[in-house]
């Protein structure tokens, strides 16, 4: 048999854990190129069902995959050779489990013969992401024997459903000694097999559990509500939130939604709250007797502060992953979701003038929201969000960088049921674009990125990839002249320290960048030159910059008028 000559016997082993990945439903793969790792990247490259993305950078291929997997909630698998090349998946890795977003390894790695001995391009790969992984497994230098296949290829599966199931990272660690190539003949064969392999349907794995039940004291609990809120924080995209708006009207109880949570658009949906949830006149009338908390800890300072200030009351955490969730350590009990929450035929105790004085607060800080966010020259961060959030097409995602972006869209902008996503596990500004641009390849959809200057410089190698882009990317860089962020602490009144060590302004023309790498660039610097430059790239496909200079000074004032807002009857 030609798999058994020694020559094919790498390609072979490789062939079946592709072909396993493809039936269990992965169609992305992200490769970087390298020797080792020649077996499995011609094993996806022979199989016609894997849409192939070739990416050179390591770090940045690994939150490219991240964004695929975010975006479909379906892996992609990443593909590398052994030594530091594994190393620099690492922070994705982190940001991948944390956040529960599928993501499959498979790095090349050299066989244990040649290990400890110093052998070029050799560290120890071995759980070399700790205990991240939900799943990791030696797949072992590749044999003839049939249990040897058949293991790899439940490897495959144990890899697949173990990210489906508990979200996450699984990594498979694959040593190949030479020769790594097959040979024409046999390459051909395999070419000719995986055309009749992409065409076969197959029975896709599936979580096994459908509901969530809980007891009937829990919903006795609910029910006696007067005052109950709902708070969801950032999600993925597996994440069951469907049904927390029939929650919400069964409790006649309001949402406060951050961008992220993947929401839809409900009627019970509060915006505003990071504005007007600083205010403590507003807090203590609005005091909840029931919190029930969804998805991951809240990004917002106001939310936050609202769940610790609310310690004595009920508040119930619903979990969708294996760790706890519970930063403020307020919640009296946790719900772990394996599937979607059975709601009963019961009704709330709220009153209706509970859930409508929620709407009349929030159109109130909009009212005064519109009043402080006009065009003025210079141009702010809180105007191009309050400005460009209402020209988001509906068939398009938002990606927000976090820093300012993320808080600034919540405060400034409109976003209830977009389709909004950030990379808040582990809340870094590393990936932030190379996870867009996984987000736009996988989605197939036109989309926005938010980013702060140093966030896109410090993801530079992102703009590499732009052959991979086949829908409209448009992104919109803040350049406020630094890492602003850290403006809203108590470092920000240090003088020249703050200012060297912590804001670190660049001096980088990322004009100059966008024209290396054959980029649409466009600068902006008034408010005027801001929606023609965004609404004439929407149906251009490709990536685009918006580079928007802004003024940092002005645009913290702004944020500081919002979050100082007072009510009218106050």
């Amino acid at each position: 048999m030609p798999e058994r000559d020694p020559q094919n016997l790498n390609f072979y082993w490789s062939t079946l854990f592709v072909r396993s990945l493809f039936e269990q439903g992965v169609r992305h793969v992200v490769i970087s190129p390298g020797s080792r790792s020649t077996p499995l990247t011609l094993a996806f490259a022979a199989h016609p069902g894997f849409e192939k993305h070739l990416i050179i950078d390591e770090r940045s291929a690994a939150f490219t995959a991240l964004g695929i997997g975010k975006g479909s909630g379906i892996p992609a698998c990443l593909v590398c050779t052994s030594g530091t090349a594994v190393a620099n998946y690492y922070p994705a890795v982190i940001e991948a489990t944390q956040s529960g977003v599928p993501l499959i390894i498979a790095s090349a790695d050299r066989p244990p013969h040649l290990r400890g001995i110093g052998s070029s391009q050799t560290i120890d790969q071995l759980k070399i992401f700790g205990d991240y992984p939900v799943f990791f497994h030696e797949v072992g230098e590749p044999k003839e024997s049939n249990v040897s296949a058949l293991r790899l290829e439940k490897a495959a599966l144990q890899a697949f459903e173990s990210v489906i199931n508990q979200g996450g990272v699984a990594h498979l660690n694959f040593p190949f000694s030479k020769p790594f190539e097959p040979t024409k003949e046999y390459l051909d064969k395999i070419e000719s097999e995986n055309e009749k392999h992409a065409k076969q349907s197959f029975n896709k794995f599936k979580t096994k559990s459908a509901t969530t039940e809980v007891n009937e004291p829990f919903w006795s609990e609910l029910v006696s509500s007067e005052k109950p809120v709902l708070i969801v924080g950032p999600s993925a995209t597996n994440d069951d939130h469907y049904n927390i708006a029939e929650l919400a009207k069964t409790l006649n109880a309001p949402i406060l939604a951050e961008p992220g949570s993947l929401m839809p658009s409900s009627k019970y949906t509060i915006t505003g709250y990071d504005g007007f949830l600083r205010n403590s006149s507003i807090k203590e009338r609005f005091k909840p007797d029931l919190i029930l908390r969804f998805g991951e800890e809240p990004v917002s300072k106001a939310l936050s502060t609202f769940i610790s200030e609310n310690k004595a009351n009920t508040q119930i955490r619903f979990l969708n992953h294996t760790s706890l969730q519970d930063e403020s350590l307020a919640s009296t009990k946790t719900i772990r979701l394996t599937g979607i929450l059975e709601i009963p035929e019961i009704s709330g105790s709220a009153e209706k003038s509970w859930l409508r004085d929620w709407r009349r607060l929030q159109k109130d800080f909009d009212a005064f929201k519109d009043e402080q966010v006009h065009p003025t020259s210079p141009l702010t961060d809180g105007y191009i969000f309050h400005t460009l959030s209402t020209l988001i097409p509906k068939k398009s995602f938002m990606m927000l960088s976090n820093s300012f972006p993320v808080r600034d869209l919540s405060l400034f902008g409109e976003f209830d049921g977009k389709e909004i996503y950030v990379n808040r596990g582990a809340a870094g500004i590393d990936g932030i674009t190379s996870t867009a641009i996984g987000l736009n390849a996988g989605l197939k959809k036109p989309g926005t990125l938010f980013i702060g200057d140093i966030a896109f410089l410090h993801d530079s190698n992102a703009l590499l990839n732009i052959k991979n882009i086949t829908e409209p990317l448009i992104i919109i860089v803040l350049n406020n002249g630094g890492g602003t962020i850290f403006r809203m602490l108590p470092i920000n009144d240090f003088g020249k320290a703050y200012h060297e060590y912590f804001e670190t302004p660049q001096t980088i023309s990322i004009a100059a960048l966008c024209r290396a790498h054959k980029i649409d660039h466009e600068l902006i610097s008034k408010p005027e030159q801001l929606v023609p430059a965004y609404e004439k790239r929407l149906d251009k496909p490709g990536i685009h910059i918006l580079e928007c200079i802004t003024d940092a000074d002005d645009s913290m004032a702004q944020r500081k008028l919002l979050w100082n807002y007072e009510p009218k009857d106050s």
